[in-house]
């Protein structure tokens, strides 16, 4: 879903979003088997330099409480990481925790009142910065609702900005998002995804694209499902250096 390092210049890019968890669980694409039984999308993460696994994002259901668990298991089957999503206010603004068991780093994006929290920290040392003008803020897996609420603007031909918040780096960066074409995709499929529309996250500033990698989505039209990402993960590798990953993404009963 995500955390974020989404750019080369290591902006922070968190995962995969969800708009409503629990309507999507009616789609099966699973093909392995998982560690528990009450996910409802998995993600599988593959290395864009030699194809291994690198990792699973398993993601439950929207509950009660308007919150999603993800856990970021290792080819193993060990979880190395979780995070919570708790979708309260607008879609794109899902409040997050984040935490990785591998050098103890924390994120958080909270809102309190109209403020909105940022916080960073590694092995017990946070730090924390307010953003006060968040109206329009897209937060972590939030991307996703952004793109499925925007999306007849967005296959129409519009090019939509937004900001995105950066708890590792405790600001927030403008983004684009656009519609491209198929073969202008790293993640297009022309055996299962000519009918996938595809879409691209860049720098909004020129300037600052000179030093970023854009991230590429693939989406299917029925249902808006996210089916393909590729780019910086939201996770550094066991060393702590940043690593760009395929994600395939599986609905699952």
């Amino acid at each position: 879903m995500f955390s974020v390092n989404g750019f080369r210049n290591n902006w922070t890019y968190t995962g995969v979003g969800v708009l409503l968890l629990a309507m999507w669980a009616g789609s099966s694409h699973a093909q392995e088997s998982l560690p528990q039984d009450n996910y409802v999308v998995a993600g599988s993460a593959y290395s864009l330099e030699n194809n291994q696994l690198l990792y699973r994002e398993l993601y439950t259901a929207l509950d009660e409480n308007k919150s999603v668990r993800v856990d970021y298991v290792s080819p193993e089957g060990k979880t190395f990481a979780t995070k919570t999503l708790v979708y309260q206010g607008e879609p794109f603004q899902p409040g997050f925790n984040f935490e990785d068991s591998r050098d103890n780093e924390f994120m958080s994006a909270q809102f309190e009142g109209a403020r909105l929290v940022l916080t960073h920290g590694i092995d017990g040392s946070q730090n924390q910065k307010t953003i006060m003008d968040n109206a329009n803020m897209v937060i972590d897996a939030g991307f996703d609702s952004y793109i499925q609420l925007n999306w007849d603007k967005l296959v129409a031909g519009k090019r939509l900005k937004f900001d995105f918040a950066l708890p590792n780096r405790l600001s927030s960066v403008q983004l684009e998002v656009r519609q491209i074409k198929p073969t202008e995709s790293p993640v297009y499929d022309k055996e299962y995804g000519n009918d996938w529309i595809y879409f691209r996250i860049s720098p909004a500033k020129k300037f600052v694209s000179l030093f970023a990698d854009p991230i590429n989505l693939a989406y299917a039209p029925n249902g808006k499902y996210l089916i393909r990402f590729h780019g910086r993960s939201n996770l550094d590798d066991d060393e702590g250096a940043p690593v760009d990953v395929r994600i395939e993404y599986e609905y699952l009963n």
